[in-house]
């Protein structure tokens, strides 16, 4: 067994007992589409699990929809040392049933998880056209993608031609064995370490191959180094340090960019137009001293890191490492001299726009968040702010930020269509909104309320429900029970009084059943409002997206609960 074989099995077993699975091909199907998804295992949404009968040999289904646009990530993972011809067989007739097939037949199936996932994936498709769709696929293993047979590479290319067509804005598919999953472990959060380098660059004095530019106390130099001077920098730092705020990790050769970075550069006839089809490199540090040595130009930096061009780098790095870097392959190179961390995050913000990059990671190193995981600390809680950055902590003080944000939505503001339907939204139009000063209780106390609601729904018969509507609601309207639930429980949408808050926390807290009749209430609720307006109950898609139904909830809630109350005082 190869040693990176070894090492999936050891996360594996870690991840089994962490979450108490008792089941390590199950461990290894979360953890597996988790790293794919680029997401924490902690926020692995079990709707998103479709593995079991009539599956099609399709194990997940993740949907992510932006404004206008969406991505729809797919995945088959074994639990195996192999990749199987005949699993990529099976995956591609499972493609055909989700992207090809009729309602009617659809409907047939018995998988009910898959076939819910399937009709989700077509609304998204009718809804914002499949030229906005990316689709991205992966049978992942804990085999070597060098021992791919040519069997496999056989049906990996009829899948391509049959659906890789342009279609969809893009389809993928990708073969992630051991190598690639240690390369994306390998680039998980690590601790700050100061780099200091020198960086030798290309300079004439008689031509402008150096740009300073200064303003207001901040300096700013722009030039040309080589891709060997870069890939030197990240391969001298084997913890990757010099990544430690950037937005995100090192992809591995699972995203195409990447690989065209590293055709490029390693291509002897293309090489040299390196410097003309790459973003370059962006560089901040805490000082940068350019010397115009003409025997001995370089760039003497202290404290540098490497916000934008983290792909660029890493992809330059193992192209060195394997002898096929080109020495004429040169890099844009941008170094910024500040230490105000504000104006980091506006670098890295402004900058980030090579590969394809969430709103979320954008927003990973802002003030705010960083504040949010201090003040989470208070209370023993782990605020992650990138995926995987707390696999050390208790998993039941793991918060990830995505979650509490959309829970709070959901929750605090009111807003449960919006946290099912449009997440995107909490990066974006509803970031000030979400993430203003308020008691911090109010994050936690409205994921926990979420979690629990969630893992009670997921848990019982109401899933499986022989009732339509009663299934169709406990699998999609969980953000909206959540939002029910924390108000008969609380009978109050007040969120501003600390000492109640402290006191609903440690309720909470104490009480891991507390919330179960609350919840069952609510799907009752929710279910009779549904009942009494036939017309919301017709499509109940897009009644779940509608903030006038949250409006219709908020009301129904005031009348059943204070006004009828206040009525019987």
């Amino acid at each position: 067994m190869d040693i990176r074989q070894q090492i999936v099995l050891d996360q594996i077993e870690k991840l089994n007992e962490t979450l108490v699975l008792k089941n390590e091909d199950k461990a290894f199907q979360i953890f597996a589409h988790s790293l794919f998804t680029d997401n924490s295992v902690y926020s692995f949404d079990p709707n998103d699990d479709v593995d079991g009968g009539q599956d099609k040999q399709i194990d997940n289904i993740t949907i992510d929809q932006k404004d206008g646009e969406g991505t729809i990530y797919i995945t088959q993972v074994k639990n195996e040392n192999s990749f199987s011809s005949n699993s990529l067989i099976q995956i591609r007739n499972g493609l055909n049933w989700i992207f090809n097939q009729k309602k009617a037949s659809i409907h047939s199936l018995t998988n009910v998880k898959f076939k819910d996932k399937i009709f989700e994936c077509k609304d998204l498709i009718n809804l914002v056209g499949p030229s906005n769709i990316n689709v991205e696929v992966a049978y992942i293993s804990n085999s070597l993608s060098t021992n791919i047979s040519d069997e496999c590479i056989q049906e990996l290319n009829n899948i391509l031609e049959q659906f890789d067509n342009e279609t969809f804005s893009s389809f993928s598919f990708e073969m992630i064995g051991a190598i690639e999953i240690v390369d994306r472990l390998n680039s998980q959060e690590k601790k700050n370490k100061k780099i200091n380098a020198n960086i030798k660059i290309k300079y004439d004095a008689n031509s402008p191959s150096l740009i300073k530019y200064h303003s207001y106390g901040l300096k700013g130099i722009i030039c040309t180094t080589t891709a060997k001077e870069i890939a030197r920098i990240v391969n001298d730092d084997d913890k990757g340090f010099v990544f430690d705020l950037n937005v995100r990790k090192y992809l591995g050769n699972l995203g195409t960019v990447n690989k065209d970075i590293k055709e490029t550069c390693s291509d002897e006839e293309m090489s040299y137009l390196f410097w003309f089809l790459n973003n370059g490199v962006t560089i901040v540090c805490d000082k940068v001293d350019p010397v115009t040595d003409p025997d001995n130009p370089h760039m003497k930096i202290e404290n540098l890191q490497i916000v934008n061009g983290c792909q660029t780098s890493s992809s330059l790095a193992i192209a060195e490492k394997e002898g096929l870097l080109q020495e004429n392959a040169n890099v844009i190179l941008k170094i910024f001299e500040t230490s105000d961390l504000s104006l980091v995050d506006k670098v890295v913000l402004t900058t980030n726009n090579q590969n394809k990059i969430t709103n979320r990671n954008l927003r990973a190193n802002d003030k705010i968040q960083r504040d949010f995981e201090r003040a989470f600390e208070i209370h023993d809680y782990f605020y992650e702010r990138k995926p995987r950055q707390y696999n050390d902590k208790d998993v039941s003080r793991i918060i990830p930020n995505e979650i509490a944000a959309t829970s709070y939505l959901a929750i605090v503001l009111k807003r449960p269509s919006d946290a099912r339907s449009r997440k995107y939204k909490i990066w974006s139009d509803y970031y000030d909104s979400i993430f203003k000063t308020i008691p911090i209780q109010s994050f936690i106390i409205s994921y926990l309320i979420k979690n629990k609601t969630a893992n009670f729904i997921n848990s019982s018969n109401y899933v499986l429900s022989k009732n339509e509507i009663e299934r169709y609601l406990a699998k999609n309207a969980q953000f909206h029970l959540a939002r029910m639930t924390s108000f008969i429980w609380r009978k109050s949408d007040n969120w501003t009084l600390n000492n109640e808050l402290e006191k609903n926390l440690k309720e909470i807290e104490l009480n891991i059943n507390l919330l179960d009749q609350y919840i069952e209430t609510a799907l009752s609720d929710l279910v009779e409002i549904l009942e009494k307006n036939p017309t919301l109950k017709s499509d109940l898609n897009n009644t779940l997206k509608s903030s006038s139904f949250d409006n219709l909830i908020s009301a129904e809630l005031y009348k059943k609960y204070i006004a009828k109350q206040k009525g019987d005082e």
